[in-house]
């Protein structure tokens, strides 16, 4: 049985997805986003294993998810779990951090948990106006620029939007997946590709990256799927065009990650 909720809106104005997932929340597996994800703990708690490095957040915690920080969030002990958060492309972001600052960066929050944020109280109030419909375009940009100004100031480690050096051989191998990962990519072809042996390759592709091949492949569907969606692509097309073998496949695996079906997801940009 199902006993969580998960909502997810689309701000017009402000051009920020918003999130919220509310009761016994599955573990997630390891993965990565396209994008920002930034968002706060309002009950509950999780293990959090991110780049490599691991946290307890608990409530209140402010967690900041980079766009290609492999992630995961485990449960603790059984209990409910509330969490909301925002989406935020990186072209997005650069435009917020310009209106902030002065100039466009593509900014790098570290550390990726911090406890008992300042912020939370603005965040809470921003995240309660998208997800009411709220039509008052000022309040919810004055948070916005506030929340983002404050973020840029206190955690950008890094002014950069590559915090690693990837080595030749698994900067091609991501090549050769984002251009292949709708076919049935093997280790055999990646690990031929990189000139490593398949376990040699798999210990250094996951050193480096944060996350196994598998994952990785998983991920760049999962950033495909969101841009067919926010296209209008029919279901049936898409589950097509990104190797799955049936409709009911690729639902279960959208929903994995996303916590929300494909149709919801798509009403969001198609209504």
């Amino acid at each position: 049985m199902d006993n969580s909720d998960s909502r997810i809106v689309f701000d017009e104005k402000l051009k920020i997805e918003v999130l919220t997932l509310t009761g016994m929340i599955e573990n997630l597996p390891p993965h990565f986003h396209d994008y920002y994800e930034l968002g706060y703990i309002e009950s509950g708690n999780r293990r959090v294993i991110c780049q490599g490095r691991e946290y307890t957040a608990e409530k209140d915690a402010l967690l900041l998810f980079n766009p290609k920080d492999s992630h995961t969030c485990l449960e603790l002990k059984k209990g409910l779990l509330d969490f909301r958060c925002f989406h935020i492309t990186t072209e997005r972001m650069e435009e917020l951090v310009l209106e902030c600052i002065g100039y466009s960066i593509c900014p790098y929050f570290e550390p990726q948990i911090v406890h008992q944020s300042d912020l939370i109280p603005q965040i809470k109030e921003l995240i309660d106006l998208i997800e009411n419909g709220s039509y008052c375009d000022l309040q919810k940009e004055e948070l916005l620029y506030m929340i983002i100004g404050d973020l840029v100031a206190g955690h950008a480690q890094s002014l950069e939007c590559e915090q690693m050096e990837i080595s030749d051989s698994i900067e091609r191998a991501c090549g050769y997946i984002e251009k292949h990962y709708a076919a049935n990519i093997s280790l055999c072809d990646l690990s031929s590709f990189t000139g490593f042996s398949k376990y040699h390759f798999i210990r250094m592709f996951t050193k480096e990256k944060g996350i196994s091949p598998y994952r990785y492949i998983e991920c760049i569907k999962m950033t495909e799927a969101k841009k067919l969606l926010k296209a209008g692509e029919d279901l049936s097309n898409i589950t097509y065009q990104l190797g799955f073998s049936s409709q009911s496949h690729f639902t279960n695996f959208f929903k994995k990650y996303a916590r929300v079906t494909p149709k919801q997801y798509s009403k969001l940009y198609n209504a």
